[in-house]
């Protein structure tokens, strides 16, 4: 067995990855969203600032065995690794996890870094039943779980035209006259760069992240305007809305909801309120308008996909007002 690094540019490569991923999806999680392929080895060319994502295949041979998937933030945060495996399902319980774990821990090592964390998916309450083989696995490797995050599925279609007005106006009502409502698609626009950059700053001060040790970031300009040529480079489209306090001109919410052309399933990204305007149901506000900007650009996207910590209680109960229901979830299995 050999394992080598994935060249997003080598299309053989990136078709013998994706075919074993795809039987992976198919085994185990067939519920979930998959994503284009054009995508998956778009990311790995163009990550988001200040990281690298690195792929690795497990082969025999032409035969893929497994996939390793690694994030590396290069700026803050340079003491952490995040990854996860993937293993054929005919090639399980042979070795192949076990080459691709020593492997990440191995990056870990010659990258200096301290904390390691392996995500793994876990049955929720009712929801698909998930294989405790990857958490036994971690676990029998030093891992213990760290963060269990909720993945939560919302029908597009389910959110009628009666729900939606009564949320907006039980928020509208709550925000009162002190904050304007401001929607884009895209790039930033100019005067509101710094802005942006200062309230997603607070994100890893603000999100309940249990055991994982994501420290403080700094997001100026210049990481905003990257991140936007990120998206733009693979083809995703940020629809974005935001709470801006009149008698301050202070960004008060900010919540971001992606979107790609050819797929039919949208990602709500981070929403988040600043601490000094909490109370005001903005999260609230700024999620549905920016539900209103995906039906109006892209009518073909049917479900939209969100994961809040499990013990985020306050984001959990937007979440599911707006109608997300829970299908699973992602735990981040730690190892220093």
């Amino acid at each position: 067995m050999e394992i080598q690094r994935l060249d997003p540019t080598d299309a053989d490569q990136v078709d013998r990855a994706w075919a074993l991923l795809e039987r992976v999806h198919r085994a185990d999680t067939p519920e979930l969203p998959r994503g284009p392929k054009r995508y998956f080895s778009d990311e790995l060319a163009q990550p988001l600032p200040h990281a690298e994502l690195r792929g690795h295949l497990a082969v025999d041979g032409e035969q893929a065995l497994g996939y390793l998937r690694v994030y590396l933030p290069m700026k803050e945060n340079a003491h952490y690794a995040e990854a996860e495996i993937s293993v054929h399902p005919e090639h399980r319980r042979r070795g192949v996890g076990t080459a691709l774990l020593e492997h990440l821990l191995e990056t870990a090592r010659t990258e200096s870094r301290t904390e390691v964390v392996v995500v793994a998916r876990a049955t929720w309450k009712d929801g698909p039943v998930r294989s405790t083989a990857g958490p036994e696995f971690l676990e029998k490797h030093g891992f213990t779980a760290a963060l269990t995050e909720v993945h939560r599925r919302l029908e597009v279609a389910a959110f009628d035209a009666a729900t939606e007005r009564r949320l907006r106006s039980e928020a509208e009502a709550a925000s009162g006259d002190d904050y304007e409502l401001v929607c884009w698609a895209g790039r930033t626009p100019e005067r509101y760069l710094e802005q942006l950059g200062r309230i997603d700053s607070m994100i890893f001060d603000e999100i309940p992240l249990g055991d994982v040790d994501l420290r403080s970031r700094e997001i100026d300009v210049d990481h905003v305007r990257a991140r936007d040529d990120r998206d733009e480079g693979v083809g995703v489209t940020c629809l974005r809305a935001v709470a801006v306090h009149k008698g301050s001109g202070v960004m008060a919410a900010n919540s971001a909801l992606f979107a790609l052309k050819d797929d039919t399933d949208a990602y709500q990204g981070i929403t988040i309120v600043d601490p000094a305007h909490r109370g005001h149901r903005l999260g609230l506000l700024t999620k549905l308008a920016n539900l209103r900007q995906l039906r109006e650009r892209f009518g073909h996207v049917t479900a939209i996909w969100t994961g809040n910590a499990d013990v985020n209680a306050h984001m959990v109960a937007v979440n599911e007002r707006l109608g997300f229901e829970p299908v699973d979830a992602l735990v981040s299995y730690k190892r220093t």
